[in-house]
């Protein structure tokens, strides 16, 4: 299945291919998606598509610095980023999938304040 999504001023727009089925929402627990609400729907590197808004982007990283958060330079808004727990993954936020309401989910608690290789 096909979904599209970006930030809130949409100069930061993607494409992702999800299987057919219930989709996999993560709810880490680490301080940065426990202060943003970010909610993440893993897909493989090589199933997500920066469509627009490669100049407007602009990277965050932090502790390990192994995840590179990736914010509209204009908005603010992380509607996708690199995580280390999922080294060939994209993580996109739930909040940001157009459409997301119609997405069949499955929400799963993930502790990223404990887990060594955590999203964040």
């Amino acid at each position: 299945m096909k979904i599209e999504g970006g930030c809130h001023c949409e100069l930061v727009r993607w494409e992702a291919k999800l299987p057919e089925g219930p989709v996999e929402v993560l709810d880490c627990d680490c301080s940065i998606c426990r202060m943003t609400g970010y909610l993440h729907v893993i897909v493989a590197e090589s199933d997500f598509t920066l469509v627009e808004g490669k100049k407007e982007i602009t990277t965050y990283r932090f502790g390990s610095g192994k995840a590179r958060h990736i914010f509209c330079s204009q908005c603010g808004i992380k509607s996708y980023y690199k995580p280390r727990s999922h080294p060939d993954g994209i993580s996109l936020n739930l909040r940001c999938i157009d459409d997301a309401e119609t997405l069949e989910t499955r929400v799963v608690a993930f502790d990223g304040k404990n887990h060594p290789g955590a999203i964040a």
